[in-house]
């Protein structure tokens, strides 16, 4: 056998083996689907087709009324002020913690070592902050909310704190990770120079990731309002409060009220965003100071109960012998938890594989070439109409929290596992369909400009000229998608739409405190796992990439 002939078999195999990836890949999400007993034909027979157009009958006749427009405005703002002073308090945690996650690069050649005593308490500095961004970020916020409104009361102190903390871990973690990325000559110049991590930190670290750090802290900010808006539904404040209870008492025309609402908000929030991206970041820093500003001055917050509440704890260490019964309940619905997770994540990736190439502006109405002919008439009509529908559908599905949707399909379908899966994978479309054109947009255009340059079309050009430079970092996204979907379901079963949240509600509701001490170790074991193994097959993904390219 001859070198292309042992060449060409390789290629066979290694096809092969990327579509018995996919296939496998493809019959775990049905098995998982089938293993929830989540029932996809309920979303068609009767009752649901009835509950279905109660809700979208309520679009039709949104509540208009001047009282209730006054009451949505002034919780409107209330959850604008919660995001904002949720991801203040986020930042300034997750920044405190990841300066002490940070491992500073040393010098290659040090002239004098560090004692002992001084690296092993670094080093244990450095697992501590870790740990607690870890323990932060594994707890949904729903259940922080929870906790807080036990200890502060109703209203918005518990939504902020409960925002602060988990947001808090994510940013912490990315902000170290992103610390930990630098180009290390500037920090190996301090270092001889004997500077103190302080000074590295600000003179080293910090001018290299400010641009990054601001931006992640924005699109925080887009989703911590959006997650404001739901908080409300455990007596945390917002919009939140009012969705509940139209869906409490069938009000849908004020439902419809409120989404839209919701909608608006977040799409004039996302365009002050991409604003503020462009702009220098004082006006960021300005108007994060004004915003917490008036965020502490119209919040009634009773920061001091935080010391002085006489609410029982909700966690406790004693008694927690084992229960096989309550371990045996717990270990399904954490079966059920990723399962759930990732069928909405395989059936959202589908969605938002097919939308975000129809949503890029150079593959529907531009080109990779300079000079191109652009196409005219019906067809730039059609491509633009499709262009604008796809970015459309993915506006809407994005700006939806996944508890909101969860409080609607449980309506439609029942509670249970379809209506948690069918609410986190409509809102994660609309994610992963904008970080899935993100990632089209940032693909080299040589490869497509040659795939255009000989006649190729649009899907062409996508599927041999962009598709091959970018899987490797689609399936990285899509499986941190996954990651935080694991906790989203978590979230959705407290409003009975399946999964663990379901039992972490009713111990909280109950007051059993040592099965809710339980639930929340194992949620922070799970994340724990779910989190190492995600960013070592990312890792590998996209170590493979760099080697062939």
């Amino acid at each position: 056998m001859n070198a292309s002939e042992r060449g060409a078999r390789q290629d066979r195999q290694q096809r092969l083996k990327r579509y018995a990836t996919w296939l496998a890949v493809g019959l775990s999400g049905v098995a998982c689907l089938v293993l929830t007993g989540a029932d996809p034909a309920k979303l068609f027979d009767r009752d649901g087709w009835r509950n279905a157009s109660d809700i979208m009958g309520g679009f039709a006749h949104p509540d208009v009324s001047r009282d209730f427009l006054t009451r949505v405005f002034e919780l409107s703002v209330e959850s604008l002020l919660i995001g904002v002073l949720g991801t203040v308090l986020a930042v300034v945690l997750g920044i405190g913690l990841a300066f002490f996650a940070i491992r500073v690069p040393d010098l290659p050649d040090p002239p004098r070592k560090q004692p002992m005593w001084l690296r092993h308490g670094l080093a244990l500095t450095r697992w501590t902050a870790r740990f607690a961004l870890g323990v932060f970020r594994s707890i949904p916020e729903i259940v922080w909310a929870y906790i807080f409104v036990r200890i502060i009361g109703l209203g918005p102190g518990a939504a902020v704190l409960a925002i602060g903390l988990t947001v808090g871990g994510n940013i912490g973690k990315l902000y170290a990770e992103l610390a930990e990325a630098i180009d290390p000559r500037a920090v190996h110049a301090l270092r001889a120079t004997g500077a103190s991590r302080w000074a590295i930190f600000l003179f080293a670290v910090l001018p290299q990731v400010s641009r990054q750090w601001t931006g992640y802290a924005l699109f925080c900010l887009e989703c911590n309002i959006r997650i404001g808006t739901i908080l409300g539904v455990v007596g945390a404040g917002g919009l939140g409060s009012e969705i509940a209870l139209s869906i409490r008492y069938f009000q849908y025309d004020k439902l419809a009220t409120t989404l839209l609402a919701v909608l608006a908000f977040v799409v004039v929030l996302e365009l002050v965003s991409d604003q503020l991206r462009q702009a220098k970041m004082r006006w960021t820093l300005t108007l994060a100071g004004a915003g917490t500003a008036w965020a502490l001055f119209k919040l009634d917050i009773p920061w001091a109960d935080l010391l002085t509440s006489q609410a029982p704890p909700l966690i406790t260490f004693d008694h927690l012998s084992p229960d096989m019964p309550f371990i045996s309940n717990v270990a399904k619905q954490i079966g059920d938890t990723l399962m759930m997770a990732w069928v909405a994540t395989l059936a959202s990736a589908g969605v938002a594989f097919v939308l975000a190439p129809m949503a890029a502006t150079q593959l529907m109405t531009g080109s990779y070439l300079i000079d191109a002919p652009r196409p005219a008439g019906w067809a730039l009509w059609l491509r633009q109409a499709l262009k604008w529908a796809s970015r459309a559908l993915l506006q809407i599905t994005r700006v939806m929290p996944e508890l909101t949707l969860a409080l609607v399909f449980v309506v439609w379908v029942g509670g249970g596992p379809l209506a948690g899966i069918l609410a986190i994978a409509v809102h994660n479309i609309g994610v992963m369909g904008r970080l899935y054109a993100d990632v089209f947009d940032e693909a080299e255009a040589g490869p497509p400009s040659a795939m255009q340059a000989q006649g190729a079309g649009a899907l062409g050009t996508f599927l041999f000229g962009v598709l091959p430079q970018v899987k490797a970092r689609l399936a990285a996204f899509t499986l941190y998608r996954f990651e935080v979907n694991v906790r989203a379901t978590a979230m959705v079963g407290f409003v009975g739409a399946g999964g663990v949240g379901d039992a972490l509600n009713t111990a909280i509701s109950l007051f059993h405190m040592r099965d809710l001490t339980l639930l929340l170790l194992t949620m922070i074991l799970l994340i724990s796992v779910v989190d190492a193994l995600g960013d070592r097959i990312r890792s590998r993904l996209l170590n493979l990439k760099e080697q062939k390219t």
